[in-house]
């Protein structure tokens, strides 16, 4: 080895060494029942193995039965119990990235859940800084008002107002009877918004796609039915609400994880999904 090749080779090693190791990223989705969480999580889930990341996914949402994160995905769930079990196990998981360096995928349902019980009785945030894991939290919304109560509720109750979380708008949620720019504006203004906003939350709006509940309720990935698969037992899916999902999965949620930004999400060694041209 010649002297230039030798200090190339020491120089790498030490940039190596002092470039810092990239944080495990725990995505979640926090937001009342029936909010679509599972499905957000699962095309995050979908869009990530394809873009080369291979996170844990985790499934806490034990009562989710015919739209379960597991129906898609080799989730891990804890074997039962009250939510005070499911907490220890949620630590249990939490405390193994410490090693694996893994990310994870967490899917908590509604209702008071093993997250819910962590927050009550730990310090999360502290402790997970400890560990060197950041925690990602999503707060998912519709246009109700009691779904900006439920996150006032965190916030003001359980002390609970995570850094540079995210406040997603569901537009699936909006009625068509109202205009989506003026429910986006009236949530921008509602003090728990604002309050997440000044700990750097970021507003987003997460689009619909009409055909969504026919990919769940088939347990299909949105490729696959956007590319013409079938599911026996289901009718035959139109070639509109093929093209509808095509358009969604390849273009417009895309869009709304550049909104996101990268890092609020789990890796994807090959970089965030480019979005399709808009005549897709």
């Amino acid at each position: 080895m010649t002297k230039d090749i030798a200090a190339k080779a020491a120089t790498s090693a030490a940039d190596q060494k002092a470039a810092p190791k990239r944080k495990p990223v725990i995505f979640t989705i926090i937001g009342r029942q029936r909010v679509g969480k599972t499905t957000l999580l699962n095309a995050l889930a979908q869009t990530i193995h394809e873009q080369g990341g291979t996170p844990e996914i985790w499934n806490t949402d034990l009562l989710n039965r015919s739209h379960s994160i597991s129906s898609f995905h080799d989730a891990k769930s804890p074997t039962g119990g009250d939510t005070k079990r499911q907490r220890k196990w949620l630590e249990e998981k939490i405390q193994s990235l410490m090693e694996s360096r893994h990310d994870a995928i967490l899917d908590i349902g509604g209702g008071w859940t093993a997250l819910h019980e962590l927050i009550s009785t730990e310090s999360l945030t502290r402790a997970l800084d400890m560990m060197g894991i950041t925690l990602s939290v999503a707060f998912l919304i519709g246009h109700e008002r009691a779904d900006l109560d439920y996150l006032e509720d965190l916030q003001t109750n359980k002390k609970f107002s995570p850094r540079n979380a995210a406040v997603i708008l569901n537009e699936g949620l909006i009625p068509p009877s109202l205009d989506v720019d003026d429910v986006f504006e009236e949530v921008a203004i509602h003090p728990a918004v604002v309050e997440a906003m000044d700990n750097g939350a970021k507003l987003v709006l997460y689009p619909a796609a009409e055909p969504m509940k026919d990919v769940c309720d088939r347990t299909l990935t949105f490729r696959a039915y956007a590319e013409g698969e079938q599911k026996e037992g289901f009718p035959t899916s139109s070639i509109f609400d093929r093209l509808a999902i095509d358009r969604w999965y390849r273009r417009d949620f895309p869009v709304f994880l550049r909104e996101l930004g990268a890092p609020r999400l789990p890796d994807m060694p090959k970089g965030l999904p480019v979005p399709a041209e808009s005549d897709v």
